[in-house]
């Protein structure tokens, strides 16, 4: 797994990598807020720590910038603070946050909080993490019709060669057919990103939920009792 440390102050920054990364987790710390929110707009993470009091941007302000805006809507927030007062944690689950690591940090705090806190971040991995699948994908968009081919699938969304004109923030719907599904799967998605060669990544928009099992026998075999 993968998080992102944001807090000012670089001393807790190396104490939390030392005492995370031998967890399995990959730890890329910032010290800045406001380069955070960039590196956050960005890059995806499985979950992200931050602390409450920092210049430039406050732990709630990042926090519900994250939220206001891909690729990181969804990722488990950590938020670490030495005020555990129950306005504090108020403005905090408002804001978006998910888990709260209270300081001073420790190692017994670390390990309890990655214990809480590890289904949610593999939850948001398989979520987005995706697979290398390549099918055929029959798209609309407003009164058009247009063929695309698939680059790769997860259950959150997919990646086409191309969108067509359509743009960032429209709304697609596709069709298209995975392996041992008996019909195509119809879903709606919208566009989070498109380069300049035409690639489009695309996030799925309430898929049901026999869509999400056909995806996810795809990605993790089928599971049997």
């Amino acid at each position: 797994m993968k998080i992102l440390l944001v807090d000012d102050e670089p001393d807790i920054c190396k104490l939390i990598k030392t005492l995370v990364e031998p967890l399995g987790v990959e730890v890329r710390t910032s010290s800045d807020s406001q380069e955070a929110a960039l590196i956050l707009e960005r890059d995806k993470f499985d979950g992200i720590m931050l602390d409450v009091a920092m210049p430039g941007l406050d732990g709630f302000q990042l926090a519900r910038r994250i939220r206001s805006r891909p690729p990181n809507q969804q990722a488990p927030i950590i938020m670490l603070t030495g005020m555990d007062d129950v306005e504090t944690m108020r403005r905090a689950f408002e804001a978006g946050v998910t888990f709260f690591l209270g300081k001073p940090v420790s190692r017994e705090k670390i390990y309890a909080i990655f214990r809480t806190a590890r289904g949610a971040m593999l939850a948001e991995r398989r979520r987005t993490g995706r697979l290398p699948y390549r099918t055929a994908v029959n798209v609309s968009w407003e009164a058009q019709r247009f063929n695309s081919t698939s680059i790769n699938i997860s259950e959150g969304g997919m990646a086409l060669e191309g969108s067509g004109p359509a743009v960032v923030g429209d709304v697609l719907s596709l069709e298209f057919s995975m392996p041992e599904a008996k019909h195509s799967l119809k879903v709606t998605g919208k566009i989070r990103g498109k380069d300049a060669s035409g690639r489009t990544s695309i996030e799925f928009i309430d898929p049901t939920e026999a869509s999400r099992e056909i995806i996810r026998e795809y990605m993790y075999g089928k599971i049997t009792e």
